[in-house]
């Protein structure tokens, strides 16, 4: 009896994991403007200039950021700047909207 409730229990968690992976590394596309750098796949691009895209994203807020595989380099307010190579990207993550803005430093 007990080696069928660590079964399903080993199931249960597995299947969680799966899950979670799926819904956390699939839920971005990289940019090609931004070096890669990953976008919210459901975040509608509202401006667009040389440097910088603006995006309506529902799930955006100044607490959170999104990249993966970008190292955080540094934090003011609502904007975080990462790197990876010798890229570098600045996000401001506001309540309901995304600014990426590529650092030509």
């Amino acid at each position: 009896m007990k080696k069928n409730v660590t079964i399903t229990l080993t199931g249960i968690v597995l299947i969680g994991a799966v899950i979670f992976y799926f819904v956390t590394f699939f839920a971005y596309i990289p940019s090609d403007k931004f070096s890669g750098f990953p976008v919210p796949k459901d975040a509608e691009l509202e401006k667009e200039t040389a440097h910088a895209n603006i995006y309506e994203w529902s799930k955006a807020s100044e607490e959170n950021g999104i990249p993966q595989g970008w190292k955080e380099k540094e934090r003011e307010g609502a904007s975080t700047y990462y790197e990876k190579e010798d890229k570098k990207i600045d996000l401001i993550s506001q309540t309901d909207e995304l600014t990426l803005i590529e650092d030509k430093n």
